[in-house]
């Protein structure tokens, strides 16, 4: 892998993505505990720039790195894959695999990547305990609420350990009743995480809650961007 030296960043990501119906150009730059709110209208480009750091887009332009190492750079012909990246992903509808119970959710990933069966297991179980979800490790999908399946998408997500945590509107699955406590728990796992978060929300009340940034998507192009109490204000 090429290594980027010069950035004392956790992540940068200077993304462009060309697209017939839409292009989208934006330029990231975050450190240790950081909380990204990225914000706009549908078809804005905010899940490209989710997918295009997770690696499952290539940029046409520009260079995504994550401490320090280049993950995507067209120009010099480097792409790292998905599964190589130190990303976790938390997607809109969760995606946990419905034939699965939630312990086996939570190692599939380990597993894919040459983790041992028993370990993946082990390591996935002490996720779910830490999410308070060790009592349901064992139930499958359908026998979880939207807040509990939220969770078990999370320990996925964070049982590789990355760098990068992305979150693509993880509070829309949720009934309006418990969406202020599984927020709330939320932004408490994410004040204690020490990588970086990028948060994808329509919800300006989730975007304050959760991040210090915000950075404002209008048909793929950067329209503001500045603290959460600033967009508060405005």
């Amino acid at each position: 892998m090429t290594t980027d030296a010069a950035s004392g960043a956790l992540l940068q990501a200077n993304i462009v993505v060309r697209h017939p119906l839409l292009s989208v150009e934006v330029d990231l730059c975050a450190g240790a505990g950081d909380v990204i709110g990225l914000v706009g209208p549908n078809g804005a480009g905010k899940t490209t720039v989710l997918r295009a750091i997770a690696g499952l887009r290539a940029i046409d332009v520009g260079r995504i790195t994550i401490k320090g190492v280049v993950m995507d750079d067209p120009q010099t012909n480097v792409l790292v894959a998905p599964q190589h990246r130190q990303v976790g992903v938390v997607f809109q509808d969760y995606r946990l695999f419905p034939h699965l119970s939630a312990l086996d959710n939570v190692a599939f990933g380990l597993v894919c990547t040459g983790t041992p069966r028993a370990q993946a297991r082990v390591q996935a179980g002490d996720w779910l305990d830490q999410l308070a979800m060790s009592s349901h490790a064992h139930h499958k999908p359908s026998a979880l609420s939207g807040g509990q399946c939220q969770r078990v998408a999370l320990a996925r997500a964070l049982v590789r350990r990355p760098t990068v945590l992305l979150l693509d509107e993880p509070l829309a699955a949720i009934d309006s009743e418990s969406r202020r406590q599984i927020r709330d728990e939320l932004g408490t796992f994410l004040a204690s995480f020490a990588g970086v978060t990028v948060l994808v929300s329509h919800h300006l009340d989730d975007v304050k809650a959760l991040a210090q940034r915000a950075v404002v998507l209008d048909e793929g192009t950067v329209t503001w961007q500045g603290t959460v109490g600033e967009l508060s204000a405005r």
